[in-house]
């Protein structure tokens, strides 16, 4: 009667060997997952700031279609001027932050050609990889 409560209690759960293996082939599977994702977030930033630039550069063509003239800032983008009929168009609902910083892009003028641009990773001038310079009128020379 003893030897069939201990089969009994042999399957009522896992033994230590079954948990340390199981917790082990985890342990394994979220590292490979950590290592194959590292270095990611850069790489997603540099597309969102080319999408972000993208989508000023539409906006701005809008606006200049509306009236006659480049926008001179991004806020004119979100509060533009009256239309010459009357009314007013937000060419942009919110702003698109530089993804490091979270501000907004610099936005450069020259009376011809809209320049956006980031910074990159170190907010500073220059740099390599993800510490380069994004700039809007450079996007086309880098695909």
């Amino acid at each position: 009667m003893s030897l069939t409560r201990r089969t009994d209690r042999r399957e009522d759960g896992f033994t230590l060997i079954e948990l340390i293996v199981v917790i082990t082939i985890i342990g394994i599977l979220a590292g490979t997952v950590v290592v194959a994702t590292a270095g990611r977030s850069d790489l997603a930033r540099v597309q969102r700031v080319r999408a972000d630039f993208s989508s000023i550069q539409q906006a701005a063509a809008m606006y200049k279609e509306d009236h006659r003239e480049w926008p001179q800032s991004l806020e004119e983008l979100m509060n533009p001027p009256e239309l010459p009929g009357g009314g007013a168009l937000k060419y942009l609902q919110v702003p698109p932050n530089d993804p490091w910083t979270g501000e907004y892009y610099i936005y450069e003028f020259d009376g011809s050609e809209i320049v956006l641009i980031s910074y990159g990773a170190d907010q500073s001038e220059g740099g390599s990889d993800f510490d380069a310079d994004i700039r809007s009128d450079e996007m086309d020379q880098d695909n």
